[in-house]
């Protein structure tokens, strides 16, 4: 308990000093999921997942370097088929993302970020088959994200986003890598 009380009065000391240039709102958008499955004539086919939340960013550091997180709810869906039966499977797992990244922002309305994501899965189901189920699924996860964010304005812009995580997901599941675009919408 005495962790998180520390955690929340940094943050609320640092967003106080950086009060005039904190960046916060929502965004919400598609990402393309793809990964891997492990077993005999088993491929996998990428589909498309839901990404939406809010997000904060402030300065560290001057004006360049930014503290980036958020609160999303991240859609990570995937598709495997057996090659010699051409039957599938939609395997569709639901998370709580936290980004932790730094965001550099060399100009106000462009900025590129690097870091991972705290994931913690929420729902998880599969379709397809009577006899598929979604078990040992691993979480927290950690993925690692690179993105970039543009504004058009003050309130409206874009996230362009990679993340991918080189692991096991859940049984038979793993090295799940995707490409998403959310369109952000600034509160501040």
């Amino acid at each position: 308990m005495n962790k998180y009380l520390i955690v929340i009065a940094l943050l609320l000391g640092l967003t106080s000093t950086a009060q005039a240039a904190l960046d916060y709102g929502l965004e919400l958008g598609v990402r393309q999921q793809s990964g891997d499955a492990y077993g005999p004539d088993i491929s996998t086919n990428s589909r498309t997942g839901f990404q939406g939340g809010a997000f904060a960013h402030f300065p560290l550091q001057g004006d360049t370097a930014h503290f980036r997180t958020g609160l999303l709810y991240t859609q990570r869906p995937l598709e495997t088929e057996n090659d010699s039966s051409g039957s599938k499977i939609q395997w569709n797992l639901d998370y709580i993302d936290i980004p932790v990244t730094i965001l550099f922002k060399p100009h106000e309305k462009f900025g590129i970020y690097l870091g991972f994501i705290a994931s913690i899965n929420v729902a998880k189901s599969c379709s397809g088959d009577s006899n598929c189920k979604v078990s040992s699924v691993d979480t927290p996860t950690f993925p690692g994200v690179f993105g970039a964010t543009v504004k058009f304005n003050t309130k409206w812009g874009l996230n362009l986003y990679f993340d991918s995580s080189y692991s096991t997901v859940a049984k038979g599941l793993a090295d799940y890598k995707a490409a998403g675009l959310n369109l952000m919408f600034s509160l501040d």
